[in-house]
Parts: structure tokens; sequence; C-alpha cells
């Protein structure tokens, strides 16, 4: 599974942006992750559910039902320390709640309520919770209770978990996603098989050159004084590979990711499956540098044609493909040479070497003293 999504051509691309943008991707990651833990966590999963609660914790409409049932009861029973008990379990703002009640109720109830509150004010002197109310008079009270305060404090406190867990999911998504950005990049060559093509090409146009094998060991006298590179790759592009894109990830000797580079297809000529790739890109990315560095290797046909080179200039440096031909790639700390190991022209009713049956391409990296 990881193979798979190392292969995928989204998933290169987008490590690749990670990699460059890594403080955008962790706020990404981090706000993601808030949300999944607030909605998916605190919401779906486990939800907050009230148990053993005080009526203090009640709606402000049933804190009402509470002091109405509180009233009813004392002047049933007549009883007022229990009455003080029961209006004290409203917290500290338990005369502005009996308050809150009177004023939102309405004939008979109100009265008993508003006797509660008499017998209140008497019994608790040094609390001052309004003028005594009378029958049919509207009375007002210096602990009035705000309901829309009030839900948005039983609100606040009700999703506390689910914020608390929105943190502790942003915190292991961000894990993950350094995860993915150090090592999910660091791709090995993928490997694949193409099914045979029920297309006639007609004869194969082998290299000139394609009979001097290239041995894999570093010849050039610049590449051999740099000594042992840091890695070296092995990339083949066959006909019918139309999502051909191969990269590669470029470590030091402690296994800190330094860049990449890779090769995929540019431009193709003609029609019909499977598609005539006639220039590839072949680049280099490089952590410590804000560009990629990129060249286009150009089928002959290609490379000769001024208007199909001036259409490929904004993609790199144009290059004519020629086997044994290496291919220098630099940025700020990094420097990779592009070694055609092997290639080979298709035939047909195209032009002659205009594009590739089969392109084998060694990349060799080293890291700039």
């Amino acid at each position: 599974m990881i193979n798979s999504i190392r292969n995928n051509t989204f998933v290169q691309r987008l490590v690749k942006f990670a990699d460059s943008n890594l403080q955008i991707t962790m706020g990404v990651v981090f706000l993601f992750g808030i949300l999944a833990g607030w909605l998916v966590i605190g919401w779906w999963l486990f939800p907050v559910e009230w148990e053993d609660a005080d009526p203090e914790s009640l709606h402000p409409h049933f804190i009402s039902e509470w002091v109405q049932m509180s009233a009813d009861s004392y002047v049933l029973t007549t009883d007022i320390d229990t009455a003080n008990t029961r209006v004290d379990w409203l917290g500290e703002q338990s005369f502005g709640y009996v308050e809150y009640a009177r004023r939102n109720a309405a004939g008979a109830e109100q009265l008993r309520i508003a006797q509660l509150q008499a017998v209140l004010d008497g019994a608790e002197e040094s609390k001052v919770v309004g003028s005594e109310p009378s029958s049919g008079v509207e009375s007002t009270s210096s602990e009035e209770i705000d309901i829309e305060d009030t839900e948005s404090g039983l609100f606040s406190r009700s999703v506390f978990v689910a914020v608390l867990g929105g943190f502790i999911v942003a915190a292991v998504m961000s894990g993950v996603g350094y995860y993915v950005v150090k090592n999910v990049s660091l791709r090995p060559k993928r490997e694949f098989e193409i099914l045979p093509q029920g297309i006639d090409n007609g004869p194969a146009t082998d290299d000139e050159n394609e009979s001097s094998p290239i041995a894999q060991s570093v010849t050039d006298t610049e590449d051999a004084e740099r000594g042992a590179p840091l890695a070296r790759f092995m990339t083949t592009f066959l006909l019918g590979d139309d999502m051909y894109d191969d990269s590669f990830g470029i470590d030091d000797a402690n296994g800190d990711f330094l860049g990449e580079c890779g090769m995929g297809i540019s431009d193709i000529i003609g029609v019909g499956e499977p598609k005539k790739v006639c220039a590839f890109e072949i680049w280099i990315f490089d952590k410590n540098d804000v560009r990629t560095v990129t060249k286009v290797l150009m089928s002959e046909d290609t490379f000769g044609d001024e208007s199909k080179r001036a259409s490929l200039a904004p993609k790199g440096d144009p290059v004519l493909a020629d086997s044994g031909k290496g291919i220098v790639l630099e940025t700020a700390s990094l420097y990779v040479n592009a070694r055609i190991v092997d290639m080979q022209y298709g035939g047909g009713a195209l032009p002659q070497n205009s594009f590739f049956n089969q392109l084998t391409l060694e990349l060799s990296a080293w890291r700039k003293v």
C-alpha cells in the first residue's frame, strides 16, 4: 500500500509542495485536526453527556421550573429552611434566577414565586434582591439573569472536551504529516509491466551508439573527483507507459532528506495511443534552494525543429538525447549527473527519430562541498 502511495503522481507532486512549503502544510494539517477533533470526536464519536448534574447546570427555562416547584412546595409546607436549601442549589445567582422565574410567570404562579422571594429576602437580609413585589405589580432586581449569557456559558462548558480533543488530534495529525513529508517522499524505483500493444510501430531504429555499452560506474573525470555519489538511481521508459513520471528521494549519510530528482514526460508527437513521447523533463529539487532545476531531453526530430524547441523552452534548457550522454543539473547544494544508458527510437508513419521506443537513464547525486 505504501509503495502504491509513493508511486501516485498526485501524491508525488503534493509531497514536493509540502517539502518546499512546510509551514503552510503544518498550518493546514493543524486546522484540519481542530475541525476533525471538534466535529468528528466532540459531536459524533464522543458527544458530551451530562450525568448527575446540579440544578445550577440546567437550562434557564428548566431552572425557572425548579424555582416554581420550590415556590409551590413552600406555599403548601411553609418550610423556609427546605425552600432556602433548594434555592441555594442554584448557586451564586440563585436570587437572580428567582427573579427571572417570577418575571416570566403569570397569575397564581407569579404570586407564589413572589411569596417565596419575599420570605427569602427577609431571611437573607445581606443580599438585596429588589423591592418586595405585590400582586399585579412588576418589580425589578439587581440580580437579573441574561438568558443568552447563561446559554453561552453552558455551551462553552459543553464544547470544552470537544475543543481539547481537536488539539490532540491536530498534534497527532501534525506528526503524521511530518512523517509523510519526511519519509513518503523517499520513493524507490517503481516497478511496472508494460502489456503488449496491438499497434504496429514499424521496425525500431536503434541509436548509432547503442553498440557501445555504458558501464554503471562513474567514468567521467569530474564525477570521479567527487567520490562516491550519495545516491544512484536507474529509471526506464517504455513505449506504452503513458503515465510515466519517476522520482527519487536524495538522503545524506545520516538519512536526512536533501531533495529529489527524477524524469517525466514533457511532450508527445502525433495522436492516438500509446502516446509517442518526443521529450522528457529531467529535474532536481533541493530543499535548500527555492527553485527546481529542469532540463528537457528531446528527440533528434524535436531538437531540430525550432518551433518545437521554442514551445518547450519555458520548461527548461533543451538537450539532444544521445546514448551515453551525461546531463548535469546543479542547485545550491546538490549536483546530479543524468546519464543516458540506453535509448531506442520508434518507427512508423511519424518522422524518423521523432519519438522514443525506450530510454534508460541513470541518475547519480552528490552533495556540494
